[in-house]
């Protein structure tokens, strides 16, 4: 608590007094103020949260990196590749005569590789074993989407 001055018609007049501190932030849902959530750390949590799940990155469709897990190494190709990768995957959707890519998964040799579009702009790619839950992956993306296009409540 502080002691203030009280500015009564003009002139500046010491009041003996406290200021209350300030009121709680607001807990209701429709006005609880956002909160900014650290997307490597929903990333990391995820790895942790999903038996199978090796590492996962965040990425703008224009090739740079925005947040990855700690077990991923921080390799400057990785998003390039990943909006390379969105590039082609969304060419081949409207060669097969589709509109919209909602998920693309490379299998290969030491695992999967799901690629998300998230909003327009992002794209999320994690690296799991062949045996990861899929549905409770693709789930927990779905949650966490807007969160990972950067959007807030």
């Amino acid at each position: 608590m502080e002691k203030v001055k009280a500015v009564v018609d003009g002139s500046p007049r010491p009041v003996s007094g406290l200021v209350p501190p300030r009121p709680p932030a607001p807990t209701g849902d429709s006005t609880a103020l956002a909160t900014p959530v650290d997307p490597a750390t929903v990333l990391d949590e995820l790895v942790e949260e999903i038996d199978g799940v090796r590492g996962a990155i965040l990425a703008s469709v224009d090739g740079f990196g925005l947040a990855r897990t700690t077990s991923m190494n921080e390799e400057p190709s990785h998003p390039a590749m990943l909006a390379a990768a969105v590039g082609l995957a969304h060419q081949l959707v409207v060669m097969g005569g589709g509109e919209q890519l909602r998920q693309l998964v490379v299998d290969h040799d030491r695992g999967l590789l799901f690629v998300w579009p998230i909003g327009a702009q992002r794209v999320l790619a994690v690296l799991a074993s062949p045996v990861v839950e899929q549905r409770r992956l693709r789930a927990l993306v779905q949650r966490r989407a807007p969160m990972f296009a950067g959007v807030t409540a």
